[in-house]
């Protein structure tokens, strides 16, 4: 697979978060392990990070069957352990997977399959001056509306940005905004809630840095994803088993 970025970093490991059961995509199995184009959605990333020079450690989180049971085609060196019900509780175990033994930890979401080399990289080179995550501009009119459907306002989209992953922190801030979640800082309520882990630093008034995202980087949520993500493939706009 080839790869691009800058030399190896010491201490960068990334965790990759798949311990969901993807109910909205309506398959038999979660969307992280359905084909696409002849390896399973996750497959694509983790391979695109272990094979990362700037990345040293890979930590795949998994539901707990699953993580009992790794799948084969997993590649070399890829630690994998269980995760929890919400989100936050999953990449808290791969963050204390890695605990001590990286700088820098990007977090990334096992159902963005087409993540770049190049986009690791930029994410990579953000962290080292602090959290930061990657993002692309809006271009739909964006509309506030009530609990109705009627609408509200409408939002100036200068300032508006879509966030994908991986996001990268310093391991230390990560490792602090966890621990604040796990001694009972956030409400139980809010777990859920937590898509990103940007938003536990915003909470913590920790300033989040922006890099340029990946339009290919598209998270594969409903089946109509997973038609978009295999006509990119088939029409060459992605390398095949890259």
């Amino acid at each position: 697979m080839p790869s691009a970025g800058p030399a190896p970093v010491r201490g960068v490991g990334a965790v990759v978060v798949a311990a969901g059961e993807g109910h909205r995509f309506g398959a038999s199995r979660p969307k992280q392990f359905v084909d696409l184009c002849g390896m399973p959605v996750l497959a694509w990333s983790v391979r695109t990070l272990v094979h990362h020079p700037g990345v040293g450690r890979v930590v795949l989180v998994l539901s707990p069957p699953r993580a009992a049971s790794p799948p084969d085609w997993l590649p070399d060196g890829v630690l994998v352990v269980p995760g929890g019900v919400f989100r936050a509780d999953s990449v808290r175990a791969g963050v204390e997977a890695l605990a001590g033994s990286v700088e820098t930890v990007l977090v990334h979401d096992g159902a963005r399959p087409f993540v770049s080399a190049e986009l690791v990289s930029r994410v990579v080179d953000g962290a080292r001056s602090g959290p930061v995550v990657p993002v692309i501009a809006i271009e739909d009119t964006v509309k506030r509306m009530d609990e109705g459907g009627w609408i509200e306002e409408t939002l100036p989209r200068e300032r508006l940005r879509r966030v994908q992953t991986p996001q990268g922190f310093p391991a230390a801030v990560l490792n602090r905004t966890h621990a604040l979640d796990d001694a009972g800082a956030w409400e139980a309520r809010d777990a859920a809630a937590m898509t990103d882990d940007a938003l536990l630093c915003e909470r913590l008034g920790i300033g989040v840095a922006t890099v340029e995202g990946d339009p290919a980087n598209l998270k594969i949520t409903t089946a109509n994803d997973l038609a978009l993500a295999r006509a990119m493939v088939e029409t060459g706009l992605i390398a095949a088993g890259k």
